[in-house]
């Protein structure tokens, strides 16, 4: 959301500045009148250049630091203790410098008055969309140490994700990359050497022998050509990425890969569920709700359909149908949705479904190796019966000689 930097003042007559998210300044006007303070300029903040946040911002900050971070956020705030006072008790016990600068920074800002969903919002390459979106909804509702804790359980929940598709995956790459490293040395070493015993004898090479004579000319006389098409490739993969058609495009086909698609699906609805069910259970309307839940999936397609469906809810449909437009969400889910509308529980039918995707998203990452074995099977496979059909078919001719 947009960032404006106002000149204000009370009804006392103090004249103060603030730094304010609006999606436009009449919106400003709006709230300010409601504060009963009155706005004497206004115009779109711009964050001056500080060079030591810059060179912070490069550095990453590892998942389970963010985790550790906010579960001792929620140990302190249970506690008893002031936010100020709890942060500056967490600086010390953060893993990394950057991280306690971050932190640091983040006491200091709300020194000078900023909320602490502002500060944060400040670090969008640390504290994604949905971390800030839904601290904003715990400071606007009172209920910042438990809405923390949700995004505690969130963070665990999708580091544990992650590290089960990295070990699933672990096995498949290491043989996929000593694979690509036995072919490459083969190529480079090995075939050659056969080349110039081929060329004397004069026989016939048959299609796979000269598809790998030429395959080893290419890697011998032409490597650095190979390097520039894979340093191309993966520019053009990031550029295509960065933009907004690229990026629907490189989703939509992420949406049709038979090992990955059921995953990115059922943790995309289990995400949906959590986020809509503790934005919901918070009190927040639901066209809001949907606003936030739709800025952290992570998939474009998906989040699009959440838009699209959130634009419906305000016309008056019910949240059940305007998702039944997407084709991700099953009749079932949509049945639960329905029902829990209708009686008014709809916070425990989203909690139920969440679960529910929670389990069938561990089941699948937990399959995912075996599922991938059989694929990488058959790419060895093919790799070995060309190399052998390259060598061995000319060999063969030749003993006929």
């Amino acid at each position: 959301m947009p960032k404006f930097e106002c000149k204000l003042i009370t009804e006392e007559g103090i004249v103060h500045y603030s730094v304010i998210d609006a999606r436009s300044k009449f919106e400003i006007f709006e709230q300010m009148e409601t504060q009963n303070e009155v706005v004497l300029s206004v115009k779109k903040f711009k964050k001056p250049f500080n060079l030591e946040e810059w060179s912070s911002s490069l550095k990453k900050i590892n998942p389970q630091e963010l985790e550790n971070f906010t579960s001792q956020l929620v140990v302190m705030l249970g506690a008893g203790v002031p936010l100020m006072g709890s942060l500056e008790s967490i600086i010390e016990q953060a893993e990394s410098q950057n991280m306690q600068k971050i932190i640091r920074d983040i006491v200091s800002k709300l020194e000078r008055g900023l909320t602490l969903s502002q500060a944060l919002g400040d670090y969008p390459k640390v504290f994604s969309n949905l971390y800030v979106n839904m601290v904003k909804v715990g400071e606007a509702t009172g209920v910042l140490e438990r809405i923390l804790d949700h995004l505690s359980s969130f963070i665990r929940h999708d580091i544990e994700v992650r590290k089960k598709i990295k070990s699933a995956m672990r096995y498949p790459i290491i043989v996929f990359c000593v694979l690509i490293l036995a072919f490459t040395g083969a190529i480079i070493f090995i075939v050659p050497k056969f080349a110039d015993m081929f060329g004397k004898s004069g026989v016939q090479l048959p299609l796979p022998t000269r598809m790998l004579l030429g395959i080893s000319d290419f890697f011998v006389h032409y490597w650095w050509l190979g390097i520039i098409i894979v340093v191309s490739i993966i520019s053009a993969y990031r550029y295509i990425a960065s933009q907004a058609k690229g990026l629907y495009l490189i989703d939509s086909m992420k949406l049709r890969m038979p090992i990955f698609k059921d995953i990115i699906i059922k943790s995309s609805i289990a995400r949906f569920a959590h986020i809509l069910e503790t934005l919901n259970r918070s009190g927040i309307q639901i066209i809001k709700a949907l606003e936030i839940t739709e800025q952290t999936l992570e998939n474009v397609v998906i989040s699009g359909g959440v838009k699209d469906a959130k634009v419906m809810v305000e016309e008056g449909i019910p949240l059940a149908e305007a998702l039944g437009h997407m084709s991700f969400f099953p009749p079932m889910t949509l049945k639960m949705i329905s029902v829990g509308e209708s009686s008014g529980a709809l916070d425990k039918m989203l909690l139920n479904i969440a679960r529910q995707y929670d389990m069938d998203v561990d089941d699948k990452v937990d399959g995912l190796s075996a599922a991938v074995e059989p694929i990488m099977t058959i790419v060895i496979g093919v790799f070995l019966l060309i190399f052998a059909l390259g060598i061995f078919l000319p060999m063969w001719d030749m003993s006929k000689l």
